[in-house]
């Protein structure tokens, strides 16, 4: 998976979902995989400061900062079993 940015951290999330349903094998991510716990693995925030510390709102952004095989890891590691 490349690295993508995204303005939020639902953005980051559909495209974890798109990835996943990609195949074809899934039609349904969210019923399939913990989403959210994907997420908390794999979706970073980031933001720049004032020199006094405060965060520039117009920085805050998101990434999915991972390679194929540890996205899909993840993925693996947070499929849900019935």
């Amino acid at each position: 998976m490349n690295t993508n940015t995204f303005a939020t951290r639902s953005e980051a999330i559909a495209s974890i979902t798109d990835a996943i349903e990609a195949g074809g094998a899934v039609t349904d991510a969210a019923t399939e995989y913990d989403l959210d716990a994907i997420a908390d693995e794999l979706v970073a925030l980031h933001s720049e400061e004032t020199p006094e510390g405060a965060t520039i709102a117009s920085s805050v952004h998101f990434s999915i900062d991972a390679d194929e095989d540890a996205f899909w890891a993840t993925v693996e590691a947070h499929e849900l079993t019935a």
